[in-house]
Parts: structure tokens; C-alpha cells; sequence
């Protein structure tokens, strides 16, 4: 997401999977890694996370970013930041303008959630999206963040781990405008129908084009008919009672 901001109790000890740096472990480490062209910069100034933690950050994000941006944006930035910042008491996010390239992620959180480690593979996505704003009428924040976890779950490494799914249901309340899991569902549904309709719909917000004739021009039908299509089958809202037939 761009921006994540859920307070967390943080853990006063260490899980499988990722580890604090214990005290007398605790080594600042500023360097980078370079892969296929794309370079990484990885930042931890007060060595929050062990090394092996690190090696799983780096390794997720090489697998996931390198596929994304050959996918949807070839030209997204051949380096990119991450940064592990322990004051930070969200969960992850990518900045904007000039920070519009950098990770910053809480190390508190991957303590707490270990197995979380695709969270590098949907903030990964938003760099390759690129675009020139954030929850507007040209870029709808719930299309930004449903794309991104359309991403998460198909380039992700390991999301079963984390018990982390796309739903098979609509729940009471949710719409296409819900974001995140919701709507990524729901993208992965209409890009099997409609092939190439989560590309176009990148590349049109990306370039400031979005409208919601996209949605008709890709598929046929507007919007919220092709919401309806996806939701009615998957609500947990009972069907209506039959109609009564009238005495004879």
C-alpha cells in the first residue's frame, strides 16, 4: 500500500521465520545487491533485523519485482530503496516524489507476522506503478491498492505461509471500492474473463487516462454490472424466498 498505518503492540521476542537482532547481534548494515540491472539499496541503521531476515527481504523482492515490472512497466526504476525503520509503527509503504522508490517497512511487524513476507511483494508493485497521484478521480486509491494485491497473489513467494488469500466471497458491506484483497479478487476474476484488462487499466493510470469507459471498452459491460456479475454469486447474503403462489 502507499501508506499503512495500523499501531502495533510490538513483540518483545523473537518468532521463526524473522528475528530482531538480539542486542549483542546488533550491526547497522548500509549496502546494496544488484540483480538482472535492478539495484537495491537496503538500509537498516539500528540493525532491527537479523541477517537471515534481511537475505528473505531482499530474495522476496528480486522475485517479485523483477516479474512485475517486466509485466506492466519495463521502464519502473532500475534502483530501489528499502528501508528498515523501527520508529515507523505501521506495517510497510512506499512514499511519494522522491521517496516515490523506497520501501520503508517496520521490522516490528515481520517480528510479530513472520511468514508476511510478501507485504515486499505488493509494495513492490506500487513502484512499478508509478503514478502521478494517490486517491483521486484519475487514480482511485481502491483500484491502486486491488491492483496491488492482485500482484501480491500472483507473484507472490510464499502467501500461503502467512495464511494470506484473495477471498471467494463477498462480504455484507463490501464493494468493488473495498481495495486491497477485495478488489484484487475481483481483478483476477475479470482478467480471466477479459484477458489484458488489469494491463490496460495499469498503463491508463499510470499515463492519467483512467476513466470508467475503460471498463466498458475492455470488457463489455460498465462497472458496476460486471461488479454485480462477480458479487451475487459469492455473497453470503441469503437468496430471496420464492414467490408465494396465489390460493386456487
Amino acid at each position: 500500500m502507499r501508506i499503512r498505518l495500523l499501531p502495533l503492540a510490538l513483540a518483545a521476542f523473537t518468532l521463526p521465520g524473522i528475528a530482531l537482532a538480539q542486542p549483542s547481534q546488533s550491526r547497522a548494515f548500509d549496502g546494496q545487491f544488484t540483480r538482472e540491472g535492478i539495484t537495491l539499496h537496503y538500509q537498516d541503521a539500528t540493525g532491527a533485523l537479523a541477517a537471515p531476515a534481511r537475505q528473505r527481504i531482499v530474495d522476496t523482492f528480486y522475485s517479485a519485482y523483477l516479474r512485475e515490472r517486466a509485466d506492466f512497466h519495463p521502464a519502473a526504476p532500475a534502483e530501489v530503496h528499502i528501508v528498515i525503520d523501527p520508529a515507523y509503527d505501521g506495517v510497510a509503504y512506499v512514499g511519494e516524489k522522491d521517496k516515490a522508490s523506497t520501501i520503508t517497512i517496520n521490522p516490528g511487524w515481520l517480528v510479530k507476522h513472520p511468514d508476511d513476507i510478501d507485504l515486499v511483494t505488493h509494495e513492490a508493485m506500487h513502484i512499478v506503478q508509478g503514478y502521478p497521484s494517490y486517491g483521486d478521480t484519475r487514480v482511485p486509491g481502491w483500484l491502486v491498492e486491488g491492483i496491488a494485491d492482485y500482484a501480491r497473489d500472483r507473484y507472490g513467494t510464499d502467501n500461503a505461509a502467512a495464511g494470506w488469500a484473495l477471498p471467494d466471497k463477498v462480504g455484507k458491506g463490501q464493494s468493488v471500492e473495498s481495495g486491497y484483497r477485495v478488489t484484487g479478487a475481483f481483478l483476477k476474476w475479470a482478467e480471466a474473463g477479459h484477458p489484458g484488462l488489469v494491463l490496460a487499466l495499469d498503463k491508463a493510470l499510470r499515463n492519467g487516462q483512467y476513466t470508467l469507459a475503460l471498463w466498458q471498452q475492455h470488457t463489455g459491460k460498465g462497472l458496476p454490472a460486471l461488479w454485480a456479475e462477480y458479487a451475487k454469486p459469492r455473497s453470503d447474503a441469503p437468496p430471496p424466498a420464492p414467490a408465494r403462489g396465489g390460493k386456487r
